[in-house]
């Protein structure tokens, strides 16, 4: 998907194979992700018209750092519209063959927008904005697994967050240095379980880049790929987690005030969603991405990874152990002043 002129050609006979004749006016690679190669297609109809799309798929082995599965992603996209819950771009065709252009790959429309985390760094009002992203993930999180048969639901909470907590001891025992801090979170973590709430979508990368903005002021939530089953508070959690790296973090500007308006939405109670479960969620919820970027550091070391991605991706995960240990820090002084 990285060679310009050959996927110029490549997208414009597979659509005329598979769609109806057409010839791609332009093919550009679209910059922002890290673990997943997008690029604007810009697509001329014979019998008339134009559309834009984005397709999206897999980076060469080398240069990837993190690992999804585009059946799945592509899956989920058909749920999620037949749902109507949550706005997303649409998705038109599913490429499943990978000798068509090196790796599957999804049509989606493309739906002229900026990116929320732009228009922050420019100014918008992030009080409202707050507003907005509670709701956001709380329609998230109110989807039910019956809204979402594409995915996996896990047969109880106690054996999901046991797999996630274990996912973290695996990945200290297993990393390519002694990573000490993982094994005092892994305790934090299994020391000061919440209580359980019922299994719904979760997003699994919701951050402001990952939200789009129409020039109507309409929000769509888009990159699902690490969307799966889970704790709704998982979300919550990785949006605080992501933002103490990338602000502005709406959610901490004012905190009660974005749990309170996350309450309303979802219908989950004061006892469920707190400050607490907020900080604990904040640290459970990254292990997939954490997983990965350990992963790519290792690969990193050695020689069998590389790229510019990838080393920036190691300087995010001491950032997000110290995000951790604030929070952490944050809840114990909070429950020792009560």
């Amino acid at each position: 998907m990285l060679d310009v002129d050959a996927m110029t050609v490549k997208v414009g006979a597979w659509l005329t194979a598979n769609v109806k004749p057409a010839t791609v006016r332009r093919y550009e690679i679209m910059t922002g992700g890290f673990s997943r190669v997008m690029a604007r297609v810009e697509v001329d109809w014979h019998d008339g018209g134009s559309e834009v799309f984005v397709l999206r798929g897999d980076p060469p082995p080398e240069l990837a750092t993190l690992e999804s599965d585009r059946d799945q992603e592509w899956a989920l996209l058909s749920d999620l519209a037949m749902a109507g819950t949550v706005p997303v771009p649409p998705g038109r065709w599913y490429v499943d063959d990978p000798s068509h252009f090196g790796t599957k790959a999804l049509f989606i429309e493309h739906v002229p927008s900026r990116t929320l985390q732009a228009l922050l760094d420019e100014g918008l009002d992030q009080v409202a904005s707050a507003d907005r992203l509670a709701d956001l993930l709380a329609r998230v999180g109110s989807m039910t697994p019956d809204q979402v048969p594409s995915l996996a639901c896990p047969a109880g909470w106690d054996a999901y967050i046991d797999t996630k907590i274990a996912g973290w001891q695996l990945m200290a025992d297993t990393h390519v240095e002694a990573v000490p801090i993982i094994q005092y979170l892994t305790s934090w973590m299994d020391a000061n379980r919440p209580a359980p709430l019922p299994f719904r979508l979760v997003h699994g990368d919701p951050q402001a880049a990952n939200v789009i903005v129409t020039p109507e002021g309409d929000w769509h939530l888009i990159d699902w790929e690490f969307a799966r089953i889970g704790d709704p508070r998982e979300d919550l959690g990785y949006y605080n987690a992501y933002s103490g790296a990338v602000p502005p973090n709406l959610a901490a500007n004012d905190l009660d005030r974005f749990l309170t308006r996350y309450r309303a939405t979802s219908g989950f109670d004061e006892a469920a969603v707190n400050p607490k479960t907020f900080a604990w969620f904040t640290i459970l919820s990254t292990l997939t991405a954490v997983e990965g970027l350990h992963t790519g550091v290792a690969g990193f070391a050695r020689g069998d990874k590389r790229g510019t991605s990838v080393a920036y991706n190691s300087i995010i995960v001491t950032i997000g152990y110290r995000n951790f240990l604030d929070a952490i820090t944050a809840v114990e002084a909070a429950e020792a002043a009560s």
